[in-house]
């Protein structure tokens, strides 16, 4: 009887504490499943603002190279000059009256 009685208690002692046990593994289990997908989503994320950002600075440096600025340079009407003049430090160039 003694023994019974004691089994009875160590069930009803046990039981709550292993079901807690399965549900704390199956949160930690799920939790673990959806933070594993937002690193996928956010690695896939990366990867194309890494392509994004190299292809912009591509971009950039072609816009900024001096052949395009000479070709865009032509376009809006600007020319080479036909005469270059040097100024030196001892001539007035924008002098107030």
């Amino acid at each position: 009887m003694k023994r019974t009685k004691r089994k009875i208690k160590n069930t009803t002692i046990l039981l709550p504490i292993l079901a807690a046990f399965a549900f704390v593994v199956v949160f930690l289990t799920i939790e673990a499943a959806t933070s594993g997908a937002q690193i996928a989503q956010l690695e896939q994320e990366e990867a194309v603002l890494t392509k994004q950002s190299r292809e912009l600075s591509d971009k950039l440096v072609k816009a900024s190279s001096l052949i395009t600025l000479g070709e865009e340079a032509e376009v809006l009407g600007f020319k080479k000059p036909s005469q270059i003049i040097y100024i030196t430090e001892k001539e007035v160039v924008a002098k107030l009256p």
